[in-house]
């Protein structure tokens, strides 16, 4: 059950938001407040930045969408019908485009679409490193993105170094993380079958 309502929650963005344009109060105030979540996320994704934490980068997904959403409801206004309807339309295959690997995932993956596996950690003097294996759920030619970032000090945010897509073939393998040390960061090594395929660090 609660997979279940995991999984539902970018889902239900549609009818809160719905509800949020229509009746909820001080639409000014909260407006004013989208802003400045957009803003903040724009330059985030900009510098390749997000959380340590990644439960709170699948909050900020669904917020941003719930923002994007409220600010849709606004056509209400238009009085005409039928090209509201054209409008709405666009917009849900633009938001089930969006959500495609949501979707395709199901609720039996919902813990992993919200906190994705951290396959390794790295610790290099004070600096952490981690490298996380994000399912792409591509039925037709499964696959992960690995993605190596490095914390940034004590904050609760990370800055992405470098990310790799598996191979045709190399979706379900299983890979060992060879960590190592250069003059510009870390490097990291990853193996499989008794043989490199890939490299990812600072400097690469």
């Amino acid at each position: 059950m609660i997979k279940i309502l995991l999984w539902l929650v970018p889902l239900l963005v549609i009818p809160v938001s719905y509800v949020f344009c229509r009746y909820v109060p001080l639409r000014k105030a909260r407006y004013y407040l989208y802003a400045v979540v957009l803003i903040a996320a724009f330059f985030l994704n900009l510098f390749q930045i997000s959380f340590w934490n990644e439960l709170f980068d699948a909050i900020e997904f669904i917020l941003i969408n719930f923002i994007c959403m409220e600010f849709f409801w606004n056509l209400l206004r238009v009085k005409s019908r039928k090209l509201f309807c054209v409008f709405l339309a666009v917009a849900l295959c633009i938001y089930g485009f969006e959500l495609r690997r949501w979707i395709i995932a199901g609720p039996n993956h919902a813990r992993e679409l919200w906190k994705p596996f951290t396959a390794s950690i790295y610790h290099r003097g004070n600096v952490e490193y981690a490298v996380r294996e994000h399912d792409l759920f591509n039925m037709v030619h499964p696959a992960r993105l690995l993605v190596l970032s490095k914390k940034l000090g004590g904050l609760p945010f990370e800055k992405q170094i470098s990310s790799y897509r598996t191979p045709e073939g190399f979706g379900y393998a299983d890979f060992t993380y060879k960590w190592s040390e250069t003059g510009q960061g870390v490097r990291l090594d990853l193996h499989t079958a008794g043989y490199r395929l890939w490299t990812m660090g600072e400097g690469f």
